[in-house]
């Protein structure tokens, strides 16, 4: 018995709450719903009834029918007999449970959901509005006119359509309009008490940013005098009733326009119902006794339209402001990570006086990724962010940053036990992938900013290379620890970046040329590369701006203009030197490119130079992980008629392994090897070994940093086909080449 009365019980089922509040609401909102008694029956200017039927339905569902039905029959039986209350009850339900299927069919699974902004509108106004206000009228004037009703009981007469029935239905239609809202608010907080705290936060939600409590009192007081002169019956002067009352009227509508803009569908919809409540209860302060029923129907039309009118505002101005927080929002996080990204990290910075910055490197992740997917970098970096959230405080975030790191922001306060918890949760973290546990080794730099910070980029880029030192040392690292010289670095680097991009686009490049000497009399020269600096006059070496030209992937644009301007020297001077051939380094970056053999053969087309002429020098250190790519272009260039180098061979990676899998004519040895052949018989025996290999492959031999006549000849010994080094020549400017040829 306990349990059939338990408040569980009586929320969900249809003889509990649904017929509870049908019982209590249905007459409470018949009594509060203006009413006048014309000649012609009983006329409404907000019929509520019917809106608080709509509200029972929307929260309870079919379970609301049982309820209302009992109360309208009992409503009825008790004024006009058993008879009479059956037929009316007939009438609402029929009317109801049509809309209500209605609505449901076309709703599905979302009927419940609530009132306000612009969910399912066009559903709810066509079947709980337009069909049910309009049946019912119809139904109710079909049996008026039968005679099975009289006319001062229903919201019809006997005629066909008069203006009290289309005060009335305009009655019907602004109760459910507006009425139905309020209605439903309350049963849901009757339904469950701490919906309060739902409204609440949709009232403050739907309101505009930077409302103040003085605004809204002032917005009241407004509204409050204009209601009470609207009110104020029996002023007699024309100029003041029209003044205080019937032009009040029109100025009432801006007023409440300018609540609905700025505060939201929610609280201008519960104002406007209790505001219009009154003013149709105090009807004689503004509508003039002359002319009554047209004046009447005049204002309730204008009412109507006024309600539509600020619903609507309300709505579209509720939602775009959510919209506008929604886009916000996702400005300030990125949408695959789901983390906040750069733009909230500035933003943040910017609210908080001091800050301590945390900036975590996972290396090796890119390798991770190609060899796991893409999936395993996201994932990796949501789980090791999901991990560190707990131990924030508030105000403290994880946020993303382009490529495979983050950066929180922690506050100051105990500094030191944050990174010390910061440094032993990344020493634990594992990531399970596939049941395969992932622990890359991940360094963390920090520093202490204040706002506001400047040069964000630049600090974050020294944070990244003090990262990479914590890589070694397995210690988080400061920016004012000894490391403090990596900014210094990284803008230095930045510097070089610009030297070489403005030098690719202005060709402030200079090609240098180093002869290769056959020991059978043959020789060709490899080209070299030095960019100027700003002055024009001092050279920068390759060993400054390669690795940059490197690391920011600017390889191929570099071997393409020096390809480029190798071939254009041989085009413009093919008849001074009519045997010239140049050897010309390509990085295996360049080599696996896609488009670059049709590139190398529209250049060499197009400056019409015969493919023997050019050596293809590839750096083998640099070829292992793209071989299976880099293959297919060095198989393709040596049957168009090029020959391929291997540049500094014996060092690197699996040298003798990888060589018999090399489709390759020469084989240059690197001068490590050479510089010291003669006093270091490992030395020694190393370059002897390559060039037996390399005979066995029959591979044309390149002996580099050849400087004394004693390696000379001990190479020559060897087998070593061609000499390179500074007993043979250093390397020149091109153009000194036509110097050679004219002396």
């Amino acid at each position: 018995m306990r349990k059939l009365f338990s408040w569980h019980e009586i929320r969900h089922k249809w003889w509990g709450l649904p017929v509870i509040c049908a019982l209590v609401l249905i007459p409470l909102t018949s009594w509060l719903s203006p009413v006048i008694y014309l000649p012609e029956g009983r006329t409404y200017l907000i019929y509520m009834p019917l809106a608080t039927s709509v509200a029972l339905l929307m929260v309870f569902d079919w379970a609301a029918l049982p309820g209302i039905i009992l109360t309208l029959f009992l409503r009825y039986y008790f004024r006009v007999g058993a008879e009479m209350a059956t037929l009316l009850t007939v009438i609402y339900f029929t009317s109801l449970f049509l809309a209500w299927l209605g609505y449901r069919w076309q709703a599905g699974n979302r009927w419940s959901a609530p009132l306000g902004l612009m969910n399912l509108a066009w559903i709810r106004v066509g079947w709980l509005l337009i069909f049910l206000t309009f049946f019912f009228m119809i139904v109710l004037q079909i049996v008026v006119e039968s005679g099975l009703l009289p006319g001062y009981l229903g919201l019809v007469t006997a005629e066909f359509v008069t203006l009290r029935t289309l005060i009335n239905l305009q009655a019907m239609i602004i109760g459910i309009l507006l009425n139905s809202h309020i209605i439903y608010l309350v049963i849901r907080m009757m339904r469950q008490p701490r919906y309060w705290r739902v409204l609440r936060m949709m009232l403050r939600k739907q309101r505009a940013p930077g409302v103040k409590t003085t605004e809204m009192v002032l917005w009241f007081l407004v509204l409050g005098i204009m209601v009470t002169l609207l009110c104020v019956p029996g002023i007699s002067e024309p100029f003041t009733k029209i003044l205080l009352s019937d032009y009040t009227l029109t100025l009432l509508f801006p007023v409440m326009l300018f609540g609905a803009l700025r505060y939201g569908y929610y609280f201008i919809s519960i104002v406007w119902s209790i505001t219009l409540t009154i003013l149709f209860f105090n009807y004689q302060g503004y509508i003039s006794e002359t002319g009554f029923i047209h004046n009447l129907v005049f204002v309730s039309a204008l009412m109507l339209v006024y309600t539509i009118t600020l619903l609507l505002m309300a709505a579209l101005s509720s939602r775009q402001r959510l919209l506008m927080k929604k886009f916000s929002s996702a400005a300030l996080q990125d949408p695959v990570f789901g983390l906040p990204n750069l733009r909230a990290f500035n933003r943040d910075l910017a609210r908080h006086p001091r800050s301590m910055l945390c900036f975590i490197r996972v290396s090796d992740m890119d390798v991770l990724s190609r060899n796991y997917g893409m999936q395993l970098r996201i994932q990796f970096k949501q789980q090791l962010a999901a991990g560190l959230k707990p131990s924030l405080q508030p105000g403290e975030r994880v946020y993303h940053l382009p490529g495979y790191d983050l950066v929180l922001r922690l506050n100051c306060e105990d500094a030191d036990m944050k990174l010390q918890g910061l440094h032993d949760y990344l020493e634990d973290f594992r990531l399970i992938w596939n049941g395969l546990p992932l622990h890359p080794n991940i360094g963390l730099s920090y520093c202490t900013v204040y706002s506001p910070v400047e040069h964000l980029p630049i600090l974050l880029g020294e944070l990244s290379g003090i990262a990479e030192v914590s890589l070694t040392t397995g210690q988080p690292e400061s920016n004012k620890s000894d490391h403090s010289q990596v900014q210094l670095e990284i803008r230095d680097k930045v510097d070089m970046l610009h030297k070489i991009q403005r030098a690719l686009d202005d060709d402030r490049f200079v090609l240098m040329a180093q002869p290769i000497l056959g020991v059978r009399g043959d020789s060709y020269h490899e080209i070299l590369l030095r960019m100027f600096d700003g002055s024009q006059e001092a050279l920068v070496t390759p060993d400054k701006f390669l690795p940059v030209v490197h690391e920011f992937g600017l390889s191929y644009q570099m071997d393409m203009w020096v390809l480029k301007h190798s071939l254009m020297f041989i085009n413009q001077n093919r008849v001074r030197l009519p045997s010239l051939r140049f050897a010309v380094n390509f990085t295996p970056s360049t080599l696996c490119r896609p488009t670059f053999t049709r590139d190398f053969k529209s250049l060499m087309l197009e400056y019409e130079i015969e493919p023997f002429q050019i050596v293809l020098e590839v750096t083998e250190s640099h070829l292992l992980q793209n071989m299976k790519y880099a293959d297919f272009a060095m198989r393709e260039l040596r049957a168009y008629g090029c020959r391929i180098a291997i540049d500094d061979f014996g060092t690197g990676y699996a040298s003798y392994g990888r060589l018999k899998a090399i489709q390759a004519d020469i084989l240059k040895i690197d001068g490590s090897f050479v510089r010291n052949m003669l006093t270091d018989s490992l030395d020694a025996y190393i370059v002897q070994s390559i060039c037996q290999v390399a005979r066995m492959k029959h591979l044309s031999i390149v002996a580099e940093y050849v400087e004394t006549e004693e390696q000379k000849a001990a190479l020559h010994a060897l087998g070593v086909d061609y000499m390179q080094g500074y007993l043979v020549g250093k390397p020149q400017p091109l153009t000194t080449l036509l110097d050679f040829q004219t002396s």
